[in-house]
Parts: C-alpha cells; sequence; structure tokens
C-alpha cells in the first residue's frame, strides 16, 4: 500500500505557516508523514515552528530546519527521492494551504483508483479570491509540456517513482546549480514528457477539477510581485521557464 507524504518548503512564511500545518492536521485522511523545511528564514518562522512542535501531539510532522538555502527544488529532491517509488508525495508549500478537509483523501483514492498513475493534480483558488484558478488537463496526447501552455495546478502530486525517472541533468540551469526559480517547471515538465515518451499518452497523468488548495499570492514577502525586487524576481522566474523550454528534456 502506497504512504502519502506531504512536503512543504518556504522561507520567511512565518505569518503563514501555521495555516500550513493546520490544514494537514485537519485532514480527515492523516498523511503518513508532513516534512515541514525551513530554508533558513530570517522572520519569526522558526518562533512559530517551535511554538507548533510544543503544542501539538503530532507524530507525522517532521521540521527540518536548513543550515544553508538550497531553495524548493532541491528541498523537495532531498526530501521525496529516497521513499518507496510507489509512494506519494503531495507539495503544500510552507506559505499556503489546503483548501478542503477531503484533499489528501480525494488524491489518495485517485491513485488507488488506477495503478498507473504517477501524477496527479488538482485545482486552486488564490487567497484573495474565490474563483478556481486556471488548471486543466491535458487537451490531447499530442499536447506537448515543452512547447504548448502550462496546464499543471496546485495542488501538485507524483509518486516516488516518477521523480526517480527524471535524468538529474533536468534540475540543472545553464551555471550547472539547482534551478532556484520557476521549479515547478523544473521537475514537472520533463515528468509529463518522461509519460508521453515511455506510454505515448498522458494515461499516468490525472486532473481532479476542484478546488482542493489555496495559493497565498498578494501581501506576501514570499512572493512579492511589485516594486524593484517583485521585478526582478518575476523577471528571473521567466527567465528560468523560458530556459527550461528552450533546452527541452535532457537524456540520460
Amino acid at each position: 500500500m502506497s504512504k502519502l507524504h506531504v512536503i512543504s518548503t518556504g522561507r520567511n512564511a512565518g505569518k503563514y505557516i501555521t495555516f500550513c500545518i493546520d490544514s494537514v492536521k485537519r485532514q480527515t485522511l492523516q498523511p503518513d508523514s508532513h516534512t515541514v523545511i525551513d530554508d533558513m528564514s530570517d522572520d519569526d518562522t522558526v518562533e512559530h515552528l517551535n511554538w507548533i512542535q510544543m503544542n501539538n501531539n503530532l507524530p507525522y510532522l517532521n521540521i527540518i530546519h536548513n543550515t544553508e538555502r538550497k531553495y524548493r527544488l532541491k528541498n523537495i529532491y532531498d526530501h521525496a527521492i529516497d521513499k518507496d517509488p510507489e509512494d506519494i508525495i503531495c507539495i503544500v508549500d510552507s506559505d499556503d494551504w489546503l483548501a478542503r478537509k477531503d484533499a489528501l483523501k480525494k488524491v489518495k483514492e485517485t491513485y488507488d483508483s488506477d495503478s498507473k498513475l504517477e501524477y496527479v493534480y488538482t485545482n486552486y483558488r488564490r487567497s484573495h479570491e474565490t474563483t478556481k484558478g486556471h488548471g486543466q488537463a491535458p487537451p490531447s496526447n499530442d499536447w506537448d509540456p515543452y512547447k504548448d501552455d502550462w496546464i499543471s495546478s496546485h495542488m501538485s502530486t507524483f509518486k516516488v517513482k516518477a521523480l526517480k525517472n527524471i535524468p538529474i541533468a533536468n534540475f540543472f540551469d545553464w551555471n550547472g546549480n539547482w534551478f532556484r526559480m520557476a521549479t515547478d517547471f523544473a521537475y514537472v515538465l520533463p515528468m509529463k514528457y518522461g509519460f508521453k515518451k515511455r506510454d505515448g499518452d498522458y494515461s499516468a497523468m490525472k486532473y481532479i477539477d476542484e478546488v482542493m488548495y489555496v495559493y497565498h499570492f498578494f501581501n506576501n514577502p514570499g512572493k512579492p510581485r511589485s516594486g524593484p525586487e517583485g521585478e526582478k524576481l518575476s523577471s528571473d522566474a521567466w527567465q528560468n521557464s523560458e530556459f527550461i523550454r528552450h533546452r527541452g528534456y535532457i537524456e540520460e
């Protein structure tokens, strides 16, 4: 039986980390583990995490305090890659949270309904909105994840074997470093491309068109989108995503 693990990584999520952990705590299906990685925050994230750990009996909760910045992609990889290939990884960023109490149950039931599935994703809403996000299923088997529209969405979940099957060079940028921006592109695009390359279709993927995830956006220092810093972050993210698209899939 596949185990289900939640991974939450982030930096300076002090205002939101409690929402994240509480949303997992309220799930009707508890995860086998919830790993929360603090990537060297310099706000009050550590204090919030210490309080949560002292005042809650959550045997599945594992809090990691990095002693060097690893950024999102490397954190996800390090804490997923050694788990059983059939285990399920659910990504819930430290400044986001699950929208429904049955979100993990719904994801687990979807995987259990079809042994071919290796990547399941849901719809979401932004924290300041009530409408759905823009997630969608692959339009056809002719869809190319590198050339066509981005169709993935939060919550992003995958089986460990899908991550293991990605040649590791796909995770490195033009300088040979782990991608720090556009990290969804860095692992989701080669994962989907690998499904089509292996199976000839996208039957290993399933989209749940229900809001299971809240993506916190405005008034969030972890995702600034205004002023010089926000403009630079947006520019850097775009540069990374375009590089990944143009480079395409890297074989072994």
